[in-house]
């Protein structure tokens, strides 16, 4: 298994969903993907990547904050 990190800096937009989605390609089945927003990225964000990754057969296991102050997300692609 195979752990990928996707961190996205600043504000979000569309080229940045783009680039999830893209990404979500490279990974392989049970691999894990985390992805960390930045402070400021809001909960919109994170339920509109969420709902991306399930769509793409991936089972997002955690979300949430962090002690460095960033919201992670972390999945793992479904056999």
């Amino acid at each position: 298994m195979s752990e990928y990190r996707l961190d996205i800096n600043g504000t979000m937009g569309l080229s940045d969903y783009t680039n999830i989605h893209d990404y979500m390609g490279v990974i392989g089945s049970d691999d894990k993907l985390v992805v960390a927003l930045e402070p400021n990225s809001n909960d919109h964000n994170a339920d509109i990547i969420s709902a991306m990754l399930q769509k793409n057969n991936f089972i997002v296991s955690s979300k949430g904050g962090h002690d460095d102050g960033k919201f992670y997300i972390t999945a793992y692609r479904k056999k």
